[in-house]
């Protein structure tokens, strides 16, 4: 039997319309007198060629004569011959006619070994280059594929030898680390998308993989290729010019979210100089709580340079929420100026905040008092601190100096006990000289779920249950206990109104007066916390609970605390939501039909017969769905859906520094030392919203 005939008996025979068809052409030959058949086989591939070959089709030897269609089934039955013998394959030189790119005649697959490292040439190099192993070493083996006069791509020679140790092929644990046998199909990327959008971690998407295929030599990829591909992934977004293609981001996102808001300012030369944006439901939640607007320019971008805003507010559960973001190009009044504004578009000109917190910087401080005159403007407390420990020098050792400190920070209720303890300070340390969003969890546990106290749930604290959200409850009833080791002293009576005197011995500070008028349920404490924070203090508590008061009342409950703060929102946003609704749909169906078939396969796994019947139906399955797929031209939704007509140039890129070489203070490296983990400059911090 000729090799011809080896290869078409070698082929599955089975035209099921999936992956192979086979097909002969019959020639005569005369041989003097006598005239025999010869049967030129010819492979047409569909798919992978893989599923053309037999299990035990002998791919060891020459692949001399064998012919495809394409180069790329060559290419593929080469890989096999390769992990067959246990080497690494590749694409080697590629010959075209008269240099065109289109017109291909010939091309090499080679051993990976084949050639030497650096061509032979040497480069220096320096003493931080990476050491990498030298892998090429002038191995010959390879196979050579032409155009033969029929069209087809033919095997015409095959160096077998190698000059090299092969991976023993009864090794299967080691095939897998081989190039060419490491790949990650489409599918796979998929699934690996959707783990990385879920904030997985690679390492831990790579052993998800592993235990489900059975181990790594089955996974198709090593870790280090699954690492590179998130990788790319996370990029993708960025491929290209990055301002065009946030673009393109922005407007798809405006077209899917009408509501959506985005404003850019260009500078000289078409470049983007500050851009701004925010959604629909940051619209709503500063609608709701614009009482309270924190702005922070701490953060900026490596490439270039640019400045993150990040426009804040606190939530009802006291929770950080984000009313806008914008990328800023400098430091500039004007600049400040463009982005309040802008901001005051997006959210329309009569809501404007009640007070905003900064950091002290006098440009943005110049803004402020343009765009919001009505406003207050106030520094962040923590801010205020880190900048002024920096300058004590010695004093920050002192416990006795920082306590007249922190009373000055946290403990004053009144402008001129401020200023009072301001000056002793001043005086006595001689320092004048020394002047220089989980939200809609936290909603479904607030409206689905009671809190428990560990207190008995007097009439206070089960009123403060039903209508505080879980984190405003937990502070109110802090507040209560607290209330209820006070010592408290009736000092008089005007009419209907009772006036108190609170004061808590367990605590240091100053004895508070409290009013309370029966008739009205009006009731103000010296302590303001109410006009700070928009919540009673123990004070007042206090005298509500020995008055015997069932209930809050209704003027000192701010919506903004309740746990129906967002109910309207809600109301309105979820049911017009469509879009969302189908998407969930679809994301449900996945989930489902994922778990179908991962419980299939398993059942399958210990009965062959089983496993035949399931790879029949999916053959079946999968033409019937690629042919419907391919015929109704379904379009997979890409992140530049909406291309921008005009080119919009990147801003300069900013030559970093790199690591600073400034000799770091005391208080850094106290700070820093042994400390792993980098923190913001000041990422949980929550300033007391001052309401009125």
């Amino acid at each position: 039997m000729d090799s011809d005939d080896v290869i078409v008996n070698s082929l599955l025979e089975e035209d099921n319309n999936e992956v192979i068809v086979i097909s002969t052409e019959t020639q005569m030959c005369s041989e003097g007198e006598e005239k025999k058949k010869v049967v030129i086989p010819r492979i047409f591939m569909k798919n992978d060629v893989s599923y053309a070959l037999t299990d035990d089709f002998d791919v060891t030897g020459s692949l001399v004569g064998m012919k495809a269609e394409k180069w790329e089934h060559l290419q593929t039955i080469y890989k096999r011959h390769a992990k067959a013998i246990g080497f690494s394959s590749r694409i080697g030189t590629c010959r075209r006619v008269n240099g065109t790119r289109a017109s291909e005649y010939e091309r090499y697959f080679v051993c990976s070994c084949q050639g030497e490292h650096g061509n032979g040439m040497s480069k220096p190099k320096s003493s931080n280059t990476k050491k990498m192993s030298i892998t090429r070493c002038k191995c010959m083996a390879c196979i050579r594929t032409q155009i033969n006069e029929n069209g087809l791509w033919e095997v015409v020679n095959h160096t077998i030898d190698h000059n090299h140790p092969l991976t023993p092929p009864p090794l299967p644990e080691w095939q897998h680390h081989h190039r060419s046998e490491r790949k990650i199909t489409r599918e796979e990327g998929e699934v690996i998308e959707i783990m990385t959008q879920a904030m997985v971690p690679p390492s831990v998407q790579y052993r998800v993989a592993a235990v489900i295929s059975g181990g790594e030599e089955f996974v198709g990829h090593t870790k280090r290729d699954h690492i590179n591909f998130v990788n790319r992934l996370n990029m993708h977004a960025i491929e290209g010019g990055d301002v065009s293609t946030l673009v393109n981001l922005l407007n798809k996102r405006q077209t899917e979210n009408p509501g959506f808001f985005y404003r850019i300012e260009f500078g000289e030369g078409g470049r983007l100089c500050h851009l701004f944006w925010r959604d629909s439901i940051m619209k709503e939640d500063y609608l709701l709580y614009h009482d309270v607007v924190i702005f922070d320019t701490t953060y900026r971008t490596n490439r270039y340079n640019l400045i993150c805003g990040a426009l804040v507010g606190i939530n009802n559960h006291r929770s950080n929420i984000m009313f806008g973001c914008a990328f800023l190009s400098d430091e500039k009044t004007e600049t400040f100026e463009w982005l309040f504004n802008s901001f005051n578009e997006s959210m329309g000109e009569d809501v404007i905040p009640t007070s905003i917190f900064t950091d002290q910087d006098l440009a943005m401080t110049n803004a402020i008092e343009k765009v919001y005159p009505s406003s207050k403007h106030r520094l962040c407390q923590w801010h205020i601190h880190q900048n002024a420990i920096s300058h004590f020098g010695s004093l920050r050792h002192d416990r006795t100096f920082q306590q007249v400190f922190n009373k000055c920070l946290n403990d004053c209720y009144s402008e001129a006990e401020f200023k009072d303890t301001w000056g002793t300070m001043v005086e006595e340390y001689e320092m004048v000289k020394r002047w220089r969003s989980k939200e809609e969890r936290n909603e479904f546990n607030s409206i689905r779920s009671r809190p428990t106290s560990v207190y008995p749930m007097v009439d206070l604290l089960d009123h403060a249950a039903q209508v505080y959200t879980l984190a405003l409850f937990r502070v109110f009833e802090n507040e209560f206990a607290t209330g209820m080791g006070t010592r408290t002293v009736e000092c008089g009576t005007y009419g209907s109104t009772l006036s108190y005197i609170v004061h808590s011995s367990a605590c240091s500070e100053i004895p508070h007066h409290v009013s309370f008028d029966c008739d009205n349920l009006l009731i103000e404490c010296t302590c303001r916390k109410f006009q700070e924070m928009g919540m009673l203090c123990y004070h007042s508590i206090r005298i509500l609970y020995i008055r015997s008061i069932s209930e809050i009342p209704d003027r000192y409950i701010l919506k903004r605390w309740t746990k129906f703060a967002k109910k309207d929102v809600w109301d309105r946003l979820l049911p017009n939501d469509r879009r969302k609704a189908s998407i969930n749909d679809v994301i449900n169906w996945r989930r489902e039909k994922l778990t179908n078939f991962n419980n299939l396969i398993t059942k399958c796994l210990n009965v062959l017969e089983a496993r035949v019947i399931l790879d029949k139906a999916y053959a079946t399955t999968h033409e019937a769905v690629h042919t419907l797929s391919t015929s109704t031209n379904v379009e997979c939704p890409t992140t530049s859906s909406t291309q921008t007509t005009n080119q919009i140039l990147d801003p300069k890129r900013s030559i970093t520094k790199g690591k600073s070489r400034r000799k770091k203070s005391g208080i850094t490296k106290r700070n820093t030392k042994g400390a792993k983990q980098t923190q913001s400059e000041a990422p949980t911090y929550i300033p007391i919203p001052c309401l009125f």
